[in-house]
């Protein structure tokens, strides 16, 4: 498996607003090659035994992209930013599924977060627009 030299990946994690619990986790990259925004997501799980489908987002459109993830992630809750740094992805945007990110979640590919913040759509258009214009070519 080819792998990506470098890789910005944001993940936003929706916080229940009263519980605090972390309800739905996408991570969002840039496929520069493609040209278009990947999004792999995952709601908790809600029952005991029971466990939630992954799922994927594909568009070239930032509004498609901020329009998905306000319809599926609660803008009345807090919002967790995390921005990694990976160098271990496969190379091919369709290869990089919701575990593999999960899985090599780590400080050490971290380069910042923001816990806990309050909707913004602004703070996420621009946030979105960064990690496009930041990627790294591969």
């Amino acid at each position: 498996m080819e792998v990506v030299p470098d890789c910005l990946v944001l993940k936003i994690e929706e916080n229940e607003l009263i519980t605090k619990e972390i309800d739905t986790t996408l991570f969002i990259l840039y496929d520069k090659k493609e040209e278009n925004y990947v999004i792999r997501g995952k709601r908790r799980d809600i029952k005991i035994g029971a466990e939630s489908s992954a799922y994927s987002f594909v568009c070239k459109d930032i509004f498609a992209l901020t329009f998905f993830i306000s319809f599926v992630l609660c803008k009345h809750n807090l919002w967790t930013f995390v921005l990694y740094n990976y160098d271990n992805l496969p190379c091919k945007s369709e290869e990089i599924t919701y575990e593999i990110l999960k899985h090599y979640e780590s400080p050490i590919y971290e380069l910042s977060a923001y816990d806990m913040e309050k909707f913004s759509r602004k703070k996420l258009l621009n946030v979105l627009d960064m990690l496009k214009n930041v990627t790294n070519d591969y």
